[in-house]
């Protein structure tokens, strides 16, 4: 099997520290120098994870959709996840999961895709992060904006992706006034007085909310409706919904 640069560097560490192991030289030294030798290694092992994440990256261009995991993630033939930019879907077990997921599927599932990238590639699992395009009944589609647009998903910005925030935020206000999806919900959910957000994670939260007690007042923002936080981008919060 053909190995790439940073395969072949892991091999090497690992062959190295079994050597060592091997000779015993690790037995032969103190706690603080094996704490050393550990440090060095994860060192290394950083570096390797960090040169196959710049060697891997895509440019944009089309894909073939194997699977839907989700609303908002999907599954490549080269066997990539990718998680749309700029949108959140229900959960499992959430209302809306499952119409969400199939909607999604209808519009990429056995499909070829084209994917756009923006400032940050990767999230911290390993999936891309895209903004998606579809050819569906003989027109081109922003899978992102189409499942704002149809009320399945919520705006969710997370910097420094920020293309297309302003017109996920429209598309949301439109779906929330004309009560779609996930709106014709929100109609019938109780409202608070005051909705409490935080500015560095962009999560708005009910005031009883325990995230909103632990809230430190200098990323502590007051909103006088729902409406008010979602329009200012804010996200709900999972825990106590508001």
């Amino acid at each position: 099997m053909d190995m790439d640069g940073p395969q072949i560097h892991a091999q090497l560490i690992t062959e190295c520290y079994n050597a060592m192991r091997r000779r015993k030289i690790l037995k032969r030294t103190s706690r603080r120098q094996k704490l050393g030798i550990g440090a060095v290694l994860l060192l290394a092992i950083a570096t390797i994870v960090s040169l196959w994440l710049q060697e891997s990256k895509f440019e944009s261009g089309t894909a073939y959709v194997t699977r839907v995991i989700d609303g908002d993630t999907i599954e490549l033939a080269n066997g990539e996840r990718v998680r749309y930019i700029g949108i959140d879907t229900p959960e499992r077990g959430q209302p809306f999961y499952e119409v969400a997921k199939r909607f999604n599927a209808q519009l990429v599932e056995g499909k070829h895709v084209e994917l756009e990238f923006d400032v940050q590639q990767r999230d911290k699992y390993g999936r891309l992060l895209a903004y998606v395009y579809v050819e569906h009944n003989g027109k081109r589609v922003f899978v992102n904006a189409e499942l704002i647009k149809q009320g399945y998903a919520l705006a969710y910005t997370v910097p420094p992706n920020v293309k297309y925030a302003d017109e996920f935020v429209r598309l949301q206000r439109t779906a929330r006034h004309q009560g779609l999806g996930l709106w014709s919900e929100a109609r019938e959910r109780t409202a608070s007085d005051v909705y409490i957000g935080n500015s560095r994670t962009r999560v708005f939260h009910r005031p009883e909310c325990p995230h909103a007690a632990r809230l430190s007042p200098k990323h502590r923002v007051t909103f006088k409706s729902r409406n008010d936080a979602l329009d200012a981008n804010y996200h709900p919060c999972r825990r106590c919904k508001p």
